[in-house]
């Protein structure tokens, strides 16, 4: 991967860049940067031209004081990036956060948009995930950083896994949750308020674009309650859900989602040569 910096929308945004052949625009959810999507960019590589952006106040894009967070103005960066770029249409993929950007989008800009993976995301907040973010929002700079890592463990994995895999949490590449280039407490809590202020579930009827949505079907973090109202609101959408799957079952299981979306992407390609 390549990281690359352009203005959008007034302030500067940095993303990854990778592969060659259709785009495909990776959109990341709270608090995360587009580096963590490595692992299926690894994948998706192969047959797509990739991006993926650090939204407003995370990774290395800015992190404005007096700028809107709102997933409206997430949009837009995404957009403008596709407009520096030169990029008429894409295929996007949307975790959590990331994921409700890709729904405004598809809503919203839907000449831009050649099919749209939702992954792991909710078209509003209920009272259940409502009080999650609220809890990370309050809890983030007050609790000492092994502590917070801990709490978005527990809010983000799947029991299942948490019980068979603590070593791999403690010690492996996930038992770190803070990033590269922090993201300062304003910005993180400006982000959870756009999640807060989020609600696109009456317009998800208008998505003209192929839909698939993935999530996990033990997920604690997103209710699958969320996740089944969203499917059955998009026309036409197609719904995998991982068995013993957490909030971040494509990290849980990597193989299976790689697949599943990549199968999704290569049956909507445009150029089925490549």
């Amino acid at each position: 991967m390549t990281t690359k910096q352009c203005k959008v929308n007034g302030i500067t945004i940095s993303y990854e860049e990778s592969g060659s052949g259709e785009p495909l625009i990776l959109l990341m959810g709270l608090g995360a940067p587009g580096s963590k999507w490595a692992p299926h960019i690894a994948a998706y590589e192969k047959e797509f031209h990739v991006y993926a952006p650090d939204n407003r106040g995370a990774g290395r894009s800015d992190k404005p004081v007096a700028y809107s967070y709102s997933i409206e103005d997430m949009a837009a960066d995404a957009i403008g990036l596709m407009d520096s770029l030169k990029i008429e249409t894409a295929h996007f993929n949307g975790i959590s956060m990331g994921g409700a950007i890709a729904q405004y989008i598809a809503v919203h800009y839907p000449e831009r948009v050649r099919s749209v993976i939702l992954t792991n995301t909710f078209p509003y907040c209920n009272v259940s995930f409502r009080r999650a973010i609220e809890i990370l929002r309050e809890a983030n700079g007050q609790l000492d950083p092994v502590t917070a890592g801990r709490l978005t463990q527990w809010l983000i994995f799947a029991q299942p896994f948490m019980e068979e895999h603590e070593d791999f949490m403690l010690e492996g590449e996930l038992a770190d949750m803070a990033y590269p280039y922090p993201m300062p407490s304003y910005a993180f809590k400006a982000q959870c308020n756009a999640i807060l202020a989020f609600n696109e579930y009456r317009n998800l009827p208008s998505i003209k674009a192929p839909v698939l949505v993935v999530a996990g079907d033990r997920d604690l973090f997103v209710p699958v309650s969320l996740t089944m109202e969203m499917v059955s609101a998009i026309p036409g959408a197609q719904l995998y859900m991982a068995p013993n799957g957490g909030h971040v079952q494509h990290w849980e299981q990597l193989e299976k989602y790689n697949q599943i979306t990549m199968d999704f992407l290569l049956k909507h390609k445009t150029d089925k040569k490549g």
